[in-house]
This record gives structure tokens, sequence and C-alpha cells, in this order.
């Protein structure tokens, strides 16, 4: 709207506004109550009697038009506060019996969620993805969540709910349309948790478990699906489902998943889909991936390995590598590795290829196994060019991981383009990884931490423009790790945080709560020991050194130095001395997590090395007699 490109207004959560970024104070309940009835109608009339009904409800007081029209005004001075008071009836305009919101359709949240869930509907796989992830980022929690118990409100809040849920399956059906199975099914497992009695979600997670080359999980989901419908409904599922498991039964050809097409004469050019909000300070790393895309259409192979500590943001890239891939139309094999499967041989070639490499591993030697993945790649290669992608290559089973250094050192000619992405600090292979990052063929790419303005377009991004000081304690306390930055910013939004100076000490109390998960789950996958190792070096705080560590842990140097060493390369400690955390959300994360009894413990021993220390210095500071 002229005169006001910079107002937003926020309703995928708790009521906010922003104006040039930063957060508007729109006063108390019943006066934002005003707002969140206008922005529900989307641009039509709003009688006062039904905006006196929104505030009041049954209550309505003896002056409720005057009192109605003193909010509309405190409103409209908080909205367009530079404005002149004939001005102000332009975002809250008086229109017969009552008002009207006047916002651009991109200017409230919930209006432009429902315009991208509309165009993602017409637009290509790969821009579709993009479409619905950016728009379904914009949800805060749910909508309208200061009003959703009144009746006014429920079928709007209803409306926009069912809207999220048929998004979020279009998004994650659209990914197993783009061949990404194996990725999806974790979060379909967890719509169909959140929902059971959606037939569709079922429908998709039987498919992706179809495609992922697990038939009879498939079949045991399409058991569950009936189990849930009966016992809550009565009823049998529906034809969809029944026509499903008809076909999983029968190995419909039909069921399998997009295959790669074979090379055509060039076409004209797919514009690349634009870059997801909240992507900063990574230029650098898209340009290198697009330009590596770019070779691969030509024929040229390559190998990218990228590297860093967790959190830092190599999924995402993979990601983003996988859209613009599908968006110039090129094929795209992704695999994930999990400690779960690590022990499980060639479970990640499986993920790659699929059933068509049963008969390739069934051979009796490692080597002509090797031999015979690489000639599979070829002939596929030699139909079209393709991407193949294995995120968390740390975790990779051994022989699926030889196979990857096979392949990388046989790329020459063939066009292939192969993405690894490696967490540091955790246990592998080390051998075949090493050769991997020491190859000079192997581009690795090393995302660094964000930096400062990287931070503040993520905290304008969340929660609206940033106060310079509130910016920098953000990036400060989180070493400007994507991950838990985004941590952050997620629960200080969730609170309603505004990001100004006032509110500089509350990032602190906020951000240890929100990454204490975080930390706490990557230390249970080490030894007890380390743990304890850990939690002696937060509660001693700048006094810790080896010794006094060794000392409050009751483990030995030896042991306390082996596991400072683990601690340092999983990007838990600075590696270095004095022996810090890599940042204070961390050591926060770690001492909140201390259990009661053996924080007692800990104290216990703490206080008597200090005692001692004191009665040292007083023993040898005495006069000799």
């Amino acid at each position: 709207m002229d005169g006001q490109p910079d107002l937003n207004l926020h309703v995928l959560g708790e009521l906010t506004a922003t104006r040039d970024g930063a957060v508007v104070d729109l006063g108390g309940r019943r006066q934002r109550a005003v707002l969140a009835a206008l922005a529900m109608q989307r641009g039509q009339v709003v009688t006062a009697d039904h905006l006196v009904y929104c505030v009041w409800g049954d209550h309505t007081p003896a002056n409720a038009s005057g009192a109605l029209q003193a909010y509309v005004s405190h409103l409209r001075k908080r909205l367009q506060p530079d404005a002149t008071a004939r001005q102000r009836d332009g975002v809250i305009a008086r229109a017969g019996p009552g008002y009207v919101l006047r916002l651009p359709p991109d200017a409230v949240d919930a209006w432009a969620f429902e315009a991208a869930v509309e165009a993602a509907a017409g637009q290509a796989p790969g821009d579709a993805v993009c479409t619905l992830e950016t728009a379904l980022r914009t949800w805060r929690g749910p909508a309208y969540a200061d009003y959703a118990g009144e009746a006014w409100a429920e079928a709007e809040v209803a409306r926009l709910t069912e809207l999220r849920g048929v998004a979020r399956e279009r998004l994650l059906a659209t990914r197993l349309e783009l061949g990404e199975a194996q990725l999806v099914i974790g979060d379909l497992e967890a719509l169909v948790k959140e929902d059971p009695l959606r037939e569709e979600r079922w429908r998709l997670l039987t498919l992706a478990l179809y495609r992922a080359h697990r038939q009879a999980a498939a079949l045991e989901a399409l058991r569950r699906a009936r189990t849930v419908l009966a016992d809550e409904l009565g009823v049998d599922p529906g034809p969809a489902l029944r026509a499903l498991e008809a076909e999983v039964l029968a190995q419909s050809p039909d069921l399998d998943g997009p295959r790669a097409a074979p090379t055509a004469a060039p076409a004209t050019l797919v514009p690349r889909p634009r870059t997801p909000d909240g992507l900063v300070d990574r230029d650098h790393e898209m340009d290198l991936l697009r330009t590596k895309l770019d070779e691969l259409a030509d024929g040229t192979s390559g190998c990218v390995l990228i590297e860093g500590p967790a959190g830092i943001g190599k999924t995402r890239l993979l990601e983003e590598l996988r859209r613009l891939a599908v968006a110039a139309g090129t094929w795209v094999r992704s695999a994930r590795c999990s400690a779960l499967e690590q022990d499980f041989e060639w479970g990640v070639a499986r993920q790659l290829f699929g059933a068509g490499v049963d008969g390739v591993l069934a051979r009796d030697e490692r080597f002509a196994v090797l031999r015979g993945l690489c000639e599979l790649t070829t002939r596929l290669a030699e139909e079209a060019p393709f991407v193949l992608c294995v995120d968390d290559v740390q975790r990779c089973d051994e022989a699926s991981l030889q196979f990857l250094a096979y392949l990388v050192r046989r790329l020459e000619g063939l066009p292939v383009l192969v993405v690894l992405a490696m967490r540091t600090g955790e246990s592998h292979q080390a051998d075949d990884l090493a050769e991997l990052v020491a190859d000079e063929t192997v581009t690795v790419v090393r995302p660094e931490p964000l930096t400062e303005q990287g931070t503040a377009a993520l905290v304008t991004d969340r929660l609206g423009r940033g106060a310079d000081a509130f910016v920098a304690t953000c990036h400060r306390m989180t070493s400007g790790n994507p991950l838990l930055l985004r941590q952050l910013l997620r629960a200080l939004a969730d609170q309603g945080i505004p990001p100004d100076a006032a509110h500089v000490d509350t990032v602190r109390a906020v951000g240890s709560r929100a990454v204490t998960s975080l930390v706490t789950l990557r230390l249970r996958r080490m030894p007890a020991a380390v743990t304890t190792v850990a939690r002696a070096v937060a509660m001693l705080g700048p006094m810790a050194d080896l010794r006094s560590v060794a000392d409050l842990s009751q483990h030995s140097e030896e042991e306390v130095a082996s596991a400072l060493d683990l601690l340092a390369r999983s990007e838990i400690l600075r590696d270095g001395h004095p022996l810090d955390f890599v940042n204070p959300l961390v050591r926060d994360a770690i001492h909140a997590d201390v259990p009661t009894g053996e924080r007692a413990l800990l104290v216990e021993r703490l206080n008597r090395r200090l005692k001692s220390a004191s009665s040292s210095a007083d023993h040898a500071g005495a006069p000799r007699s």
C-alpha cells in the first residue's frame, strides 16, 4: 500500500506487527482483538457490532461504541505514528457500518501464506518445494494463538490450520515426486502421528515406504491405518487406500518412483528457484554449487565435500543443491547416513540405487561389488547426467563408504557430480574419509559461522529489525552457529520477545533453554565419562584445567585428556587453553542438565577443593618460627 510499504502483520502465531522491521506495541488483548477480527475478514468490512462482540463477547459495557472507537484510534496511531490525523484512516478505514483493514496482500503473513500455497499448485516440483517450505516457515505457532479459544475466531483458525496441513502434505508429496522417498519417511510418520485420521497421510507414508524398497513396512502402515480408522470411526479405509493396498501387493509398476529421462536436445533454460528466506552468508558456497551444476550439464564430473561442525548448515546446502538440480532438469539420487544403520552393509548404496542394485550386491567378493556399483553408475550416467548426494557421511556404513571413495577416484569422463556432507568431531572410518579429504580432485567446502551481519538478517527475518546490542548478543551467545541461532530465535519468537536493547538480558535465559536438548542429545551419544568431564568443566567455569577437572570428575588425567579431546572435536569445547565451551549457550545447557544429586556431589567436591587450596595458601604465607 502506498505510504506503508514496511508495515506487516503477523497472525500465524501470536498477533504481532512490525513497522520498518521494528516491533509495534499493539496494546492490550482487547485492543489487539479489533485488529485480529479485521485481519480475519481480509479486506472486507467488519461491522462495529461484530467488533464489539469480538472484544467483549456477551459482556458488552455501556459505552461499547466509544470504547471501540478509542481502540481503533490507538491502533491507527501505533500502526502509523508518522501520519497525520487525516492519513491515519489509511490502514484501518471507516467503511459504512464498520471498519476495514487495508493492507497489501503480502503484508499479512496469513494472506501471503494462502497465496503461496495456491501458487505452488501451478509450479514445477522444484519451485513448488521452495515455495511451500518458505511459506511454512512463516508459522510461529497456532494461527491467532491469542484468540484460539474464542468462538468468533474458531472458523478462521480451523481454516488456516487445515490449509497448513494441506501444505505440509503437498510439500512431502512433491518431494516424493522428486525421488526423495527415503528422506520424507520420518516427516510422514510424524504427520500421521499428529493426525492419524487423515487418509492422505497414510497414503503418502505407504507410497514412500514402498519406493524406499520397504514393502513389508508399507503393508504394515496400511494395516495400522485400517486399525485406527476402525477403532476411531468404525469405518474401513477409503477407495484410495484400498486401491493402493492392491497395487502394493501386486508390486504394480505404477507405484515406482520417477526415473531419469534420457538426455535430449538442449532445452530452454529453467530459471533457478529463488533462495529461500533465512539462508544467509552462503553466497560463496551457493556460487560454487551452481558452478558445479553448470559444469555437470556440460558433461564434467566433480566431487564436493561439505565439512563442518553440527548445525553449521551442511544439510541446508544439500537441500539447496537438490532444488537447483531439479529446477535445471538434472536427476538427483540422495541418501542420508544414520547411526542406526551404520552396521547395515551397503545400506547407503541401497538408498542411492534402490532395488536395481540387489544383483550387484549379491556378488561374493567385495571388489567385485565395488566394480559392479561403478559400472551401474556409469550406465545410469550414460542415460543422463545426475547428482549423487550423501548427507552425514561420517555415519556411512563401511562398505558404502568404500564404494564412494572408489567411485570418486574414477569419475573422470563420467557426467556425475558427487556431493557429500560430513560432520566433524564424530568417529568414522578415518582412512576412507581421509583419502577423500586429501584427494586433490575433491573440492572441500567448510562453511564459516555466520557474521554479525548475517545474524542481523536472521533476527530481522524472525523477529523484526533488531537493535545493534540485541543482534550482537545473539551472535555472541551462539557464536554464529546457524542451528543454535535459529533455535534461539524460535524460542524468542514463541515468547513474543521484541528484538530491542531492553531485552538483551533475556537472550541468554531463553537461549539456554532453547539449545539444551540439542547439546544434551550430542553428549548422550558419547561415553558416560565424557559427559561427566563436560559437566565438571561447566561447574568449574574459568577455574577449569586438566588437574581440577580430573579431581572433580574423579577420572585419571589421561582419561580426562582423552575426553577433552573428544569434546573439542565434537565442537562442544574450544580447542586449546584455557578450557572453555564453544559458546555460552552450550555451557549453560550442560550446566543446567546436571542432575540434582550429581550437582550436589560436584559442588561438595568443588567446595572441598577450594577450602584445600585456601588452606594451602594460608599455610604457605604463615611466618616461620
